[in-house]
């Protein structure tokens, strides 16, 4: 019996783990995705995060050592969830999913992650499933 609770203990913890299953690594944007989150970017964010994300008066960096001190560990669904939920920062919430994930692709493309061959669904849970991990 208590290697039956151990052997369903595993598996479960197993499972657990594998929940989160792509990384930043693998090209989970596409260039022109990227390319529309830069224009986004001119319009809603370079006011207060700096031209080059290098953050600003508002905002803070959103690339290099910066970025990945504070999202790494974390996932592009954290990322997607906070930036929709609290930017820009004097109107929240207002742009489309597709903006937000298009800012989200540029973010990582200016942190030098690859892109991909496909855009990622802009559901939350599949987001959840992709980590953000340290430069190689």
């Amino acid at each position: 019996m208590q290697r039956a609770r151990v052997s369903i203990l595993y598996v479960v913890l197993c499972c657990s783990a594998a929940a989160v299953t792509r990384s930043v690594w693998d090209g989970v944007y596409t260039k022109e995705q990227a390319n529309r989150g830069l224009a986004t970017y001119g319009e809603e964010c370079q006011r207060c995060h700096g031209e080059k994300l290098g953050g600003g008066e508002g905002g803070p960096p959103m690339v290099g050592d910066d970025f990945q001190s504070k999202w790494y560990g974390k996932t592009v669904g954290d990322l997607f969830t906070l930036t929709r939920k609290t930017m820009p920062m004097d109107d929240p919430g207002t742009l489309g999913s597709k903006e937000y994930a298009d800012l989200v692709a540029y973010i990582l493309s200016v942190n030098d992650f690859p892109a991909g061959s496909q855009e990622p669904d802009r559901d939350v849970p599949a987001l959840q499933e992709i980590r953000i991990e340290k430069k190689r």
